[in-house]
């Protein structure tokens, strides 16, 4: 249940909600609802009097003032539309939205901020009274203009008194008078506010908040907007309601009194000057030193459970120490070397190709690659003529040229080669140097990690001490505080007692109502089913209907080109007929070019038939000379003494790693047996002091009997 305090309070927008009101109050055109009513007949009557001048010009200004109203309105319903519940937070929504909303009048952001943070806040509340119209009184409503009456109930129950009954007016007026007359009348109905709106409230908030702050105030102003209700009434009715003539108001005059004389200065008092205050020492901005030792114990306490760990998974349980028999390991040997063979890989042995497949492989070829690749051989044909014609007629041949730029191109590669080699081989040894330096760097690392381990065991044995102290001091308290709990949850319990038995005398109530409004809504329902059927039942009797058809004869409807059904169908025949021979004309045509098209292709694909023969025998000779060339260069590669060199100087590294490693694992496998006979010696000692406990408390236990045996 929230209380009044955090009910009164928006979300957290301090902005002065008075002045704003105020302002706009201020900047209102002096207007009220009973000015919409329609002119008198003296008033019409003359055109040209000053009266009507002043009238039309307080109009104008009173229709910017309602189109100012008006887009307030837009503005906060279209921005509680876009509100997402599930996807944005209302304090980021509501700062957003002021931020984008941009206008010249700051009055109105502020306004406008105000009212959505406040529809925001006290959503639950609104859609107590929303749900409840559209499920009463607006049935026929869209339920689009939901947001619009939430804002216009959060504006009656919280902000009225602020704005005052004109601006409230103002705002209901600028709105559709057929939904707002049937809200305002729904919401300030004195039945509905006394009964189940209040019962709603009460569940949400305090009976003393929603009493005294929420309903009180509505029913206070149910006189002033019963009038609101009535005027909106009227004008939806087109009725005129003449206006009281207002009696010109007394002003009182001042009294002549004599006037008192002005007081005299007082004489200024000392300022008081403040202490000098001292520094704020430096210990406020360092970190403890226990948070320190707290740390490293806890790195300390993970590093043992890990040992704890690997510890229970490697050891076997000491009651059932499971001996295996020479039977069982062979069972286990001969399982292994199967599972170990089905996974061997057999290699499967590739068949040899047969020479007719080696030799003509039939493939099929379409239309377009027949054409395509006619034209790639045609271009390369021609470009090859063209060469030699060029010769023929004394140019330049290029192959000379080509054969020695492929020259300078291989020795290129041979020497880029030699290159990338070396410095592979350079890579590998500098890797080698590091993990020998990194062996070198470890082992001082480790000499310094035993050093700050026998630091932290001396600190260790101080901060328990210190910690025994303090939990000595912590347990008094808590017994303190444990009996002021005790006197709290009694109270607690109670209230909750009461509060339990005021919702469940609500609900019941609730049911009751509930009941009554569904057999209304039944017995309404019946009524509308009965007036259907006896409607269905009349749209399905049978209607007699003779209509007698003549084919041979016109409709005479005097249209263009009307003719009988006979005609029609003789005209149809005939069309059929005529495309009948149009198309096996077309079909002949279509043979006679296939025929034609297919004897092209196949001279065609002799052509390129023997453009492959002589394209395959070039590809052999070009793999031939791939094979020389590759060949050469790993004779080259060979024969290089740097590379001999440096392959040497790894081999050398290598060989000092591999006896670094194997020093490295006799000194793990050292380290690994003292640790499991310390091991062991120590669950022999924990044995033997379980044992002994077991032992003492059996005694203690058997003393205690007899003391007892003894007593009684």
């Amino acid at each position: 249940m929230l209380t009044r305090n955090a009910a009164q309070c928006t979300l957290g927008i301090g902005v002065d909600r008075l002045g704003t009101v105020g302002h706009l109050k201020a900047n209102a055109c002096q207007w009220d609802y009973n000015s919409h009513s329609a002119p008198r007949p003296a008033e019409t009557a003359a055109p040209h009097s000053p009266e009507k001048g002043k009238a039309t010009s307080c109009s104008k200004s009173s229709l910017l003032k309602m189109s100012r109203y008006t887009r307030l309105l837009t503005n906060i319903v279209r921005l509680l539309d876009q509100f997402d519940p599930e996807n944005n937070s209302p304090d980021h929504f509501v700062s957003d939205a002021a931020k984008d909303y941009k206008t010249q009048d700051e009055v109105e952001q502020t306004f406008l901020v105000e009212v959505l943070s406040g529809c925001l806040y006290y959503r639950p509340l609104l859609n107590v009274i929303v749900n409840g119209f559209y499920i009463r009184d607006g049935k026929t409503f869209l339920r689009l203009d939901w947001n619009l009456y939430a804002v216009i109930c959060y504006l009656a129950t919280f902000r009225l008194k602020e704005l005052g009954l004109k601006d409230f007016t103002k705002f209901i007026n600028s709105q559709d008078l057929n939904k707002m007359h049937k809200f305002l009348k729904f919401f300030f109905d004195a039945g509905n506010l006394n009964t189940w709106i209040k019962d709603e409230w009460c569940q949400l908030y305090d009976v003393a908040y929603v009493t005294e702050k929420l309903i009180d105030p509505l029913l206070s102003w149910q006189p002033d907007i019963k009038d609101i209700i009535e005027h909106l009434a009227n004008t939806l009715a087109n009725k005129v309601v003449h206006k009281k003539e207002s009696q010109p108001v007394t002003v009182p005059n001042e009294f002549n009194i004599t006037k008192p004389k002005p007081r005299s200065i007082p004489i200024p008092e000392e300022i008081p000057q403040l202490e000098v205050q001292r520094k704020i020492p430096s210990s406020t901005y360092n970190p403890p030193k226990e948070k320190e030792m707290l740390e490293e114990i806890k790195k300390k306490n993970h590093i043992l459970a890990e040992e704890h760990l690997l510890e229970a998974n490697t050891d076997q349980f000491r009651c059932a120490i499971s001996v295996e028999t020479t039977d069982k390991q062979r069972i286990i040997s001969e399982i292994l070397k199967e599972k170990e063979a089905k996974m061997r890989r057999t290699p499967s042995k590739a068949r040899q190709v047969p020479q007719q497949m080696a030799e003509h492989i039939p493939i099929k070829l379409n239309t377009a690659t027949i054409l395509r690749e006619n034209a790639i051989y045609q271009h390369k044909l021609k470009e090859e003529l063209e060469r030699i014609d060029l010769i023929l007629e004394g140019g330049h041949d290029p192959v000379t040229f080509e054969e020695a730029q492929r020259k300078k191109d291989e020795e290129l590669k041979q020497h880029k080669l030699a290159d990338v080699e070396r410095r592979r081989l350079e890579g590998k040894i500098y890797f080698e140097q590091s993990i020998l330096s990194r062996e070198a760097r470890f082992d001082e690392k480790r000499r310094t990690a035993a050093q700050q381990k026998e630091q932290a065991a001396e600190l260790l044995q101080k901060y328990n001490e210190i910690r025994l102290q303090e939990k000595k001091q912590m347990k008094a308290q808590v017994e303190q505080v444990l009996q002021g709990h005790k006197d709290t949850k009694e109270q607690r319990r109670k209230i909750q007692e009461y509060k339990q038995k005021k919702a469940k005398e609500m609900n019941t109530e609730m049911e009751e109502i509930l009941q009554q409004v569904m057999e209304k809504n039944n017995a309404e329902n019946r009524k509308k089913t009965q007036l259907i059927r006896e409607i269905r039942a009349k749209l399905t009797a049978p209607s007699i209907k003779q209509n007698f058809l003549d084919l041979s004869k016109p409709t005479g409807y005097n249209f263009l080109d009307e003719m009988s059904l006979m005609e029609l169908r003789e005209r149809l025949g005939l069309m059929r007929e005529k495309r009948i021979k149009e198309e096996e004309d077309r079909r002949d045509r279509i043979l006679h070019e296939k025929q034609t098209r297919e004897r092209v292709l196949l001279d065609k694909l002799e052509q390129i038939s023997l453009h492959r023969e002589a394209m395959s025998k070039k590809a052999v000779l070009k793999r031939r000379e791939k094979e020389l060339k590759k060949r050469k260069l790993s004779k080259f590669l060979t024969n290089n003494q740097q590379l001999t060199e440096l392959k040497a100087k790894l081999e050398e590294k290598k060989h000092e790693n591999d006896k670094l490693l194997k020093m490295q694992k006799k000194i793990t496998q050292e380290n690994l047996q003292r640790v499991e006979a310390s091991r062991t010696a120590e669950r022999k000692a924990n044995e033997e002091r379980w044992w002994r406990h077991m032992e003492a408390s059996r005694e203690h236990r058997s003393q205690q009997v007899k003391v007892r045996t003894r007593t009684s």
